[in-house]
């Protein structure tokens, strides 16, 4: 079946990426955490889709080096609504919240994290 024959569904990929450092040390290396949605017929559609704004994205200014690592999640509402999941990870973990939260996140900038 032609892929254009298939129904579209929207589809969120997360892709990571490295940024480098500055050469003079006042800008350490970090790492990117990117999601993006695009329109498809089927997963490994969004995925090739994904894959290649990844590498898009990678040729850019700052020249992040994509990492080996992209994941797409089905979304499965037809219109995109205000508070509508466009991406969910599950991890099995045995480990406490603080130590998680830590692992996973430890560094974060440029995102709100929401601290109690």
């Amino acid at each position: 079946m032609d892929t254009h024959d298939m129904q579209q569904q929207w589809y969120s990929a997360r892709s990571i990426f490295k940024l480098p450092g500055s050469s003079d040390g006042q800008r350490p290396p970090m790492f990117e955490e990117r999601v993006v949605i695009f329109r498809a017929g089927t997963p490994e559609a969004a995925l090739e889709k994904g894959r290649a704004e990844a590498k898009r994205y990678s040729e850019g200014e700052t020249q992040p080096r994509m990492l080996a690592h992209i994941v797409v999640f089905c979304i499965w509402e037809e219109e995109l609504t205000e508070g509508e999941e466009v991406w969910s990870c599950l991890r099995q973990l045995e480990t406490t919240d603080e130590d998680f939260l830590d692992r996973i996140y430890d560094g974060e900038q440029l995102g709100l994290r929401h601290l109690e």
